[in-house]
């Protein structure tokens, strides 16, 4: 019996350890684009997650609504956000900070495409800097958004990420760029796509969109907004 205790005692600790599922919300819905100017000077998505940010209560159960449905308004019905179906634990509060609650967030924007030929996007610019303002004003511990990034800097500045956030109650992570949906998955492209190669390249060259939830690990809430594009026009 003393050693069936152990392990469960065991099984306790590493569950109560365990980071939460993350839970993904995207700027628009399958196939369709997102604005990189609109309201507020950026992505209509951002221009509400910020505005939901200075609120002065918030619950997880209301805030998927909340997003979608201010979003629409602020895009006059051309971005509609995919927003998950359930959450939990629906009795967090995004705002304000619950005493004692550790938060962190990480800002992860690629704005500067000029190598890569695609149009450079100074509204997802402007949103990586007023998302990371009004985080910190909600009680998230974070520094510079992380801008304009190669892949293999973005996939080191998240593996920092996912080890730091694992000691925090909740985490969020934003993320915008350019941005492609092909066969299912959804990738953020980095500054030196090549674009020439098409969506072939995706896989070796551009960042998936569930390595960046993956690496927010707290314990509690595990929150990721995706502003980017979810179209394939790297197929025709």
């Amino acid at each position: 019996m003393s050693r069936l205790f152990f392990v469960l005692c065991l099984i306790t600790a590493f569950a109560t350890a365990a980071s939460s599922e993350p839970l993904v919300f995207h700027a628009s819905t399958s196939g369709r684009r997102t604005l990189d100017h609109g309201e507020g000077g950026g992505n209509p998505f951002a221009s509400a997650l910020v505005e939901i940010l200075g609120r002065t209560e918030m619950r997880l159960a209301e805030f998927p609504v909340a997003l979608r449905t201010l979003t629409v308004e602020k895009s006059k019905g051309r971005q509609s956000p995919d927003v998950p179906k359930a959450v939990s634990p629906e009795d967090w509060k995004l705002v304000p900070q619950q005493p004692g609650e550790k938060r962190t967030a990480l800002v992860l924007v690629v704005s500067d495409y000029r190598r890569s030929g695609e149009q450079s996007l100074s509204g997802a610019e402007h949103d990586a800097h007023r998302v990371t303002e009004a985080l910190g004003k909600a009680g998230f511990v974070i520094t510079e958004p992380a801008l304009n990034l190669d892949l293999s800097n973005m996939r080191r500045k998240l593996a920092d990420f996912a080890a730091a956030s694992a000691d925090f109650d909740a985490a969020v992570i934003y993320t915008t760029g350019h941005g492609v949906e092909s066969n299912g998955a959804v990738y953020l492209i980095p500054g030196d796509y090549p674009t020439q190669e098409g969506n072939t390249a995706l896989a070796a060259k551009a960042l998936p969109l569930i390595e960046i939830a993956n690496a927010a690990r707290a314990k509690r809430v595990n929150l990721v907004f995706y502003g980017g594009c979810r179209d394939d026009p790297y197929s025709k």
